[in-house]
C-alpha cells in the first residue's frame, strides 16, 4: 500500500505546489519545490467524511456505530493533532456542527490520506470547572472569586509521542455566566492529558496559567518535562508582552512550570501575531518546532501561514528567525469560518515514530485546518525543514 510517504504525483494535473518549466527546443528543465508541498488532492478530512463514514457503518450493521443527533449537522473541522499509534496513523480532530455543538473524534488511516471516523467522542473527561485561580489573577484580578463560568470547551489538540505514552495539549476556553446581551469575560488555558491506547484520557493539569498553543517536547532535558507555549497577554511573572511572545517553559512533575526563555516574539509583516504550530521533533543538532503566523490587513482581515522554527539544543534558543512554508492558496483555505487559514497542528514521520532523532532524509507529512473548515495536508523532509528555519532552502536546488 502506498502511503502519503512514498506516493509519487506524477499526474500532469498533480503536481500541486512544484512548478516545472521546460524549455521545448533544449530539453532544459527548472524544477521549483517548495520546502512543504501540498497534498495535490486536496483535504484529507471534512465535515461530511464523519457523516458518511458512521452512515455506510450503520447501514452494514455497524456494531458501535452510531450517530449522535447533534452530530446530523456536522460542518466542520478544525486543527487536528496527529500521531502513530497501533501500526496506523491517527487524528484527534475537533468537528463543529451547525449549533457549535463540538466534540474530538478519532480518525483513522493505513496510509495518511484515507481517514475513517469513528463515531464515538475521545474519553477527554475531568476538566476544571473554571480556570484555576492563578490564570484569573493573571488575566483579570478583578474578577469576584464567586464568579459562575460556562463549561470549558476544548481546541487545537497537539499530540507528542514519548516512549508507549502520548501526551495531549489542547487549548480551553472558559467564558463567564452574564445575562444575555450583557459582555462576558473569556480565559484560555493550556490542559494536558496523558493516553496510552486513544480511548481514554487522563486528565494531568490546566498548566501554564492565561496561555494557549502548548506543544510539548518529546523528552525529557535536564530532568525536566518542556513545552513552547504563546502567553495571551502577560508572562507568568506578570510582565506585559508586547505583542505575541512564544516562550519557553520546563516542569519537574507537568502541573507546576517555570518560564525558561522567550524564544521568539511577534509584531510586524507576516507575524503580527503568532504562536507555535505542530510539536518539536529532534534531530543531531536541533529541535524543529512548527509555528503559525497571522498577517493583520484591518480590523478584521487575517492571513494565517504556517511557518517552522529550529532550536540549536546546546543552548535552546532560535538558530534564526521563524520562517512561513505553507500560504494560504487553495480555496479550502481560502473560504471558511475564518479566510485565509492554515494551522500546522499535527506531524507524522516516515520512521513511523513521533519521538527519537530523525535523520534528515527522514520524510514528513504536516497535517493543518483549512479556513477553520476542512483538514489538509502537506509533505517535507526533516532536511528541508531543517534549511527552511535555518533560511537557507533552495527550491531550485533540485535541478
Amino acid at each position: 500500500m502506498q502511503t502519503i510517504f512514498d506516493r509519487v504525483w506524477s499526474s500532469r494535473n498533480g503536481l500541486g505546489d512544484i512548478g516545472v518549466v521546460v524549455d521545448p527546443f533544449t530539453g532544459k528543465v527548472n524544477t521549483c519545490i517548495p520546502a512543504a508541498v501540498r497534498f495535490p488532492g486536496g483535504p484529507v478530512l471534512k465535515a461530511t467524511d464523519f457523516f458518511d463514514d458512521v452512515q455506510a457503518k450503520m447501514l452494514q450493521g455497524g456494531g458501535e456505530a452510531r450517530i449522535d443527533p447533534r452530530l446530523a449537522t456536522l460542518c466542520d473541522v478544525f486543527n487536528p493533532g496527529a500521531a502513530h499509534f497501533g501500526g496506523k496513523y491517527v487524528l484527534a480532530a475537533r468537528f463543529q456542527n451547525i449549533r457549535r455543538y463540538n466534540n474530538h473524534f478519532l480518525a483513522e488511516s493505513e496510509d495518511g490520506i484515507h481517514w475513517t471516523c469513528n463515531p464515538r467522542p475521545l474519553e477527554i473527561t475531568d476538566l476544571p470547572l473554571k480556570p484555576k485561580e492563578s490564570s484569573l489573577r493573571q488575566a483579570n484580578p478583578n474578577l469576584p472569586k464567586d464568579q459562575k463560568w460556562h463549561p470549558g470547551v476544548m481546541y487545537d489538540a497537539r499530540i507528542t509521542q514519548m516512549g508507549d505514552e502520548y501526551l495531549m495539549t489542547l487549548a480551553v476556553d472558559y467564558d463567564t455566566v452574564a445575562p444575555e446581551g450583557q459582555e462576558y469575560f473569556n480565559i484560555c488555558d493550556n490542559v494536558l492529558y496523558r493516553t496510552r491506547d486513544f480511548r481514554k484520557f487522563e486528565f494531568i493539569s490546566t498548566f501554564l496559567g492565561n496561555t494557549r498553543n502548548g506543544v510539548m517536547f518529546p523528552r525529557k532535558i535536564d530532568g525536566y518535562y518542556w513545552c513552547a507555549a504563546r502567553p495571551n497577554s502577560f508572562s507568568l511573572s506578570g510582565e506585559a508582552l508586547k505583542g505575541q511572545a512564544t516562550m519557553l517553559f520546563r516542569s519537574k512533575d507537568l502541573v507546576e512550570w517555570e518560564e525558561v526563555s522567550t524564544l521568539f516574539t511577534a509584531g510586524h509583516a507576516w507575524l503580527c501575531h503568532g504562536g507555535p504550530g505542530f510539536p518539536p521533533f529532534e534531530t543531531e543538532d536541533y529541535w524543529v518546532l512548527g509555528a503559525h503566523g497571522v498577517e493583520i490587513h484591518g480590523g478584521h482581515r487575517v492571513h494565517y501561514r504556517g511557518a517552522v522554527c529550529v532550536l540549536d539544543k546546546k543552548t535552546m534558543r532560535l538558530a534564526a528567525p521563524p520562517a512561513p512554508i505553507l500560504d494560504p492558496a487553495e480555496q479550502y483555505e481560502l473560504d471558511g469560518i475564518v479566510d485565509n487559514v492554515i494551522f500546522p497542528s499535527g506531524i507524522l514521520f516516515g520512521d513511523g515514530r513521533g519521538d527519537g532523532i530523525k535523520k534528515m532524509d527522514t520524510k514528513v507529512a504536516i497535517y493543518y485546518g483549512g479556513a477553520d473548515r476542512v483538514v489538509g495536508a502537506a509533505v517535507s523532509t526533516v532536511g528541508r525543514l531543517v534549511a527552511a528555519g535555518l533560511g537557507t532552502y533552495n527550491p531550485f536546488a533540485n535541478t
